[in-house]
């Protein structure tokens, strides 16, 4: 799939080794990988498989479509995002780059010059049989096994050799159940893998790995499951008869299968007859913004599947009721009478000293978890004011070291390397303490930082008085420019995260060596821009990067009391912040207004998003001044930057009351016309 005209997107290197997610969800070149299998578990459902290096993903029909945008060619994942926007078939942003990031794992995503997941060797399994008749043939057999029972109970084993003989039966059942399983599977073209012995075990028997069922959809998965379960009811079918007291034994090991605390053969099963795959997008999170507690307790509870949790529920009930009367009746004992029993020697007194002892280990760890925190505390305090006295100390950097650092800045890109090399031998490396203030909000500076090594955190003051932070930056990351350019004074505090060097350069050096090189008009107007994202709610925590790609896609535009800057139902090209002045936001047929915008306020993101037309009209009430831009450099910074992405869906689905995505309503072909 290519580019749509006109878009700009960092091209991928050539060849890459392992790459972080940042580099996977924006400049890697992706494609699917073709030695894929897709099957359709059920509707809605469908399983693909990654044949050589046996990886597995369950997506909805929606996440396979947007996985198959990577088949044809080598894209980017913000092409094939920009690409989904247009043809409004975009599914939730966390929802599509977990899917990405999980494909890229199993390796059915594979990046341009990347090794292949390693290769996983299905076995050469000969033997097939149809699946046709098991279904009859153990309902039959387990009347057989039910009746044989009824006639002959059994009994608990009088002699060793029936000890012996009931577990090798159930050694030997158990194996035979696993290799019908597999031939059942193989007939049904899925694979087998890792058919072995397994001895290190109380029942020692032959296994094979049968995850591959999952390939021939429900009924070969529950077919296998019965296949397992097929011997071991013909075995309990048969020998009442011949030796109550291993039968015994055989019934202990079908309640083993049938075990609902572990994939047993009966919970296979259950979940093949009542429960859904679940899918991989909203499960085991790998794509980092989804990896917080709330949001995957919050998605586990809203996808969980509650019919299978009620059959499972019911399973459980039944296996423990079937449990406690397999284990009663043969000692003829009552459950009841056990109880009784148990009260009368004073096990209630027991319980009552252990349940103090356990109350007193309660209060004594919570005391002792108040006493950490507070010496914690009372040490971090410390810590932080002995930061704030320590003056920065000056360190030995080679001009090397420096010139590199330099490179990665932003602040100093297209600079020729000369030009560097003079920067790099006026500015003075520093070293800063942990919590070390290094700069604060409200007074003079004169001094340009550019951070070499460590992390800072930019602080804003609150009307609260306590510090809000708005960003973290890092290595080549500038701060301090707006004090030079603009009033002298420092708009933002900022503090070391931990032990940091920077570089220092002089407000004279720096109009010597920088704003020589630059028309004081553009960086004038970059600074005007940048400055005012690092004010508004909007993009105070977006990074540096960020705010300089945006603020050269966006122009300054002024707009005179009166004028309509977008029509509701009328298509809508511009995404619209405003800088200063007052708005009004009509809506109805009446046009009455339901919200005011000012400064900091945004619009036009919606109709953006959704490839739609506008929801309101939005009127000018006092002279107003608004960054502008187009929607199609608007989609393509927002889908270079997951976070960004992230964070104007969900300001999006907000306003509107509902996911933003997936998309809905009447459709424009206006971002590729």
């Amino acid at each position: 799939m290519p580019p749509p005209p006109d878009q700009e997107f960092i091209p991928a290197p050539d060849a890459i080794a392992a790459p972080d997610q940042s580099e996977l969800l924006s400049v890697v070149s992706l494609r699917l990988a073709e030695e894929h299998r897709a099957t359709t578990y059920e509707k809605y459902r469908v399983v693909v498989k990654y044949s050589p290096g046996r990886g597995y993903l369950t997506l909805s029909s929606a996440q396979w479509k947007v996985l198959k945008k990577f088949q044809d060619h080598w894209v980017t994942v913000p092409q094939v995002l920009f690409q989904l926007i247009s043809d409004r078939r975009c599914i939730p942003l966390r929802e599509f780059y977990e899917v990405v990031v999980k494909a890229h794992n199993c390796g059915l995503l594979q990046a341009k010059g990347e090794a292949p997941v390693e290769e996983v060797t299905a076995d050469d399994w000969k033997h097939t049989a149809s699946g046709k008749h098991i279904r009859p043939m153990v309902t039959v057999a387990a009347v057989g096994a039910v009746v044989a029972m009824v006639m002959k109970p059994f009994t608990l084993p009088t002699e060793a050799w029936e000890l012996v003989a009931g577990w090798l039966i159930a050694c030997g059942t158990t194996s035979v159940g696993y290799f019908l399983a597999a031939c059942l599977v193989r007939h049904q073209e899925c694979e087998i893998y890792e058919p072995r012995w397994q001895w290190r075990t109380l029942a020692p028997h032959f296994r094979v790995d049968l995850d591959d069922a999952i390939m021939g959809g429900r009924e070969t998965e529950a077919n296998a499951a019965i296949a397992r379960l097929a011997p071991l009811i013909v075995a309990m079918g048969i020998f009442p008869f011949v030796r109550p007291g291993i039968s015994f034994l055989l019934f202990g090991a079908f309640l083993f299968h049938l075990s609902p605390f572990w994939w047993s053969p009966a919970l296979v099963l259950l979940h093949a007859r009542y429960g859904k795959p679940a899918l991989d997008a909203f499960r085991r999170f790998r794509f980092e913004p989804n990896r917080t507690m709330w949001f995957a307790l919050r998605t586990r509870l809203k996808n969980t599947d509650t019919k299978f949790l009620r059959m499972h529920l019911v399973l459980t009930v039944a296996w423990l009721a079937v449990v406690l009367l397999a284990g009663t009746l043969p000692l003829r004992v009552n459950a009841l009478e056990l109880w009784q029993s148990y009260v009368d020697s004073g096990g209630l007194h027991f319980t009552a000293i252990a349940m103090l002892v356990l109350l007193g280990m309660m209060v004594l760890g919570s005391l002792l978890a108040g006493l950490w925190l507070i010496v914690t505390g009372i040490f971090r305090s410390f810590h932080r004011a002995l930061a704030k006295l320590l003056p920065p100390k000056s360190v030995p950097l080679s001009p090397e070291a420096v010139r590199e650092t330099l490179s990665s800045s932003l602040l100093f890109y297209g600079f020729p390397d000369k030009d560097r090399e003079l920067i790099a031998a006026t500015v003075q490396p520093r070293e800063y303490a942990r919590m070390a203030m290094i700069v604060r909000e409200g007074e003079p500076g004169s001094e340009l930082f550019v951070v070499h090594s460590g992390r800072v955190e930019v602080l804003r003051d609150t009307e609260s008085g306590r510090p809000e932070r708005v960003a973290v930056l890092g290595r080549g990351d500038a701060f301090g420019e707006r004090a030079l350019l603009e009033s002298g004074v420092r708009t933002r505090s900022v503090r070391a995260l931990g032990k940091v060097v920077l570089l220092s350069m002089e407000n004279k050096a720096f109009e010597e060596l920088v704003l020589s090189k630059m028309s004081k008009t553009h960086v004038a107007d970059v600074i005007q821009k940048v400055g005012f994202l690092h004010r508004v709610d909007l993009s105070a925590t977006w990074t540096p990067q960020a705010m300089l790609s945006f603020a050269r896609r966006a122009i300054i535009q002024s707009f005179a009391v009166g004028d309509t800057l977008i029509r509701a139902h009328d298509d809508n090209q511009y995404f619209f912040l405003v800088y200063e002045g007052e708005l009004s936001v009509l809506r109805g047929p009446k046009r009455e207004e339901i919200a005011r915008l000012h400064s900091g306020d945004f619009f036009g993101e919606i109709s953006a998003l959704q490839n739609s037309t506008a929801t309101a009209t939005v009127v000018v009430r006092t002279p107003a001044k608004c960054l502008v831009v187009a929607k199609r450099e608007f989609l393509q910074f927002l889908v270079n930057d997951f976070l960004i992405g992230l964070h104007f869906e969900k300001l999006s689905s907000e306003r509107l009351g509902e996911p933003i995505f997936p998309l809905k309503g009447r459709s424009f072909d206006v971002i590729r016309g």
